[in-house]
């Protein structure tokens, strides 16, 4: 009778650590999971904000690249009025040593 009590025991010892070793297994792999997807979130979350910064250090790039046509063409015109006045100035100095 104590052979049959000690393998009951046993029987019963056995169940309860299969038992408590799948629900721990499962318990650990829903946490692995919830980790897993929140080191992911944080990911994410990092590499959305590195793409924002880009993207407004775009924008800056683009509206400086668009100041600079715009004093670069300024600059031509101021050229191009430099230039005339000079065409002027030497056809008035010409003008002027052929009149002597």
């Amino acid at each position: 009778m104590t052979v049959e009590i000690s393998l009951l025991l046993s029987g019963i010892s056995v169940a309860f650590a299969i038992f408590f070793g799948i629900s721990s297994k499962s318990r650990n792999d829903k946490k692995d999971t919830e980790q897993s997807a929140e080191d992911r979130a944080a990911t994410h979350t990092l590499l959305m904000t590195k793409l924002e910064n880009i993207g407004e250090d775009v924008k800056e790039i683009r509206r400086d690249n668009r100041e600079t046509r715009s004093e670069v063409q300024n600059l031509r015109d101021r050229v191009v009025a430099v230039e005339q006045s000079l065409k002027s100035y030497h056809k008035r100095l010409d003008g002027a040593k052929t009149d002597q």
